[in-house]
């Protein structure tokens, strides 16, 4: 791939990217599924397990949105790299949960694996996290008791 096509292809990574936090805030389980490959896997943020099947992540999804007031996503950052069909978006999202004066806001991290498929960027592999409490911070509280 020669190098002016690396910023376009980084920019359709981006757009996939930012095509998953639309449809996760539109509390859209169904096109969140369709942005999957049927072999993806996922670890979600709140899943206590792998999930291995397009209908898991979709149940994992409808979960997630029957929560009243449904989470709202803020994506922070995003670093897409391209290895020919297959890309990676690494970054952080702030996940919202209630409204005010309960808000919740809890900062994460994600990875999603893209196979390109008919053209278009499926994720093949997600995983997204809580972004945990730094080690200084548990140094400091153990110092505290």
């Amino acid at each position: 791939m020669g190098s002016s096509e690396a910023p376009a292809e980084e920019a359709s990574v981006q757009a996939a990217t930012e095509a998953w936090i639309a449809a996760f805030n539109r509390c859209d389980a169904a096109a969140i599924a369709a942005l999957y490959d049927p072999q993806a896997v996922l670890w979600g943020t709140t899943a206590p397990q792998l999930i291995t099947t397009p209908q898991g992540i979709a149940a994992y999804f409808d979960a997630v949105f029957a929560l009243r007031p449904a989470p709202r996503m803020a994506l922070v950052d995003a670093l897409p790299r391209v290895f020919g069909d297959v890309a990676v978006s690494t970054g952080r999202y702030t996940l919202a949960l209630a409204q005010p004066p309960q808000l919740r806001q809890v900062p994460a991290r994600f990875s999603f694996t893209y196979r390109r498929t008919a053209g278009a960027w499926r994720i093949v592999d997600h995983h997204s996290s809580a972004v945990p409490v730094p080690l200084t911070a548990l140094t400091a509280l153990a110092a505290a008791s």
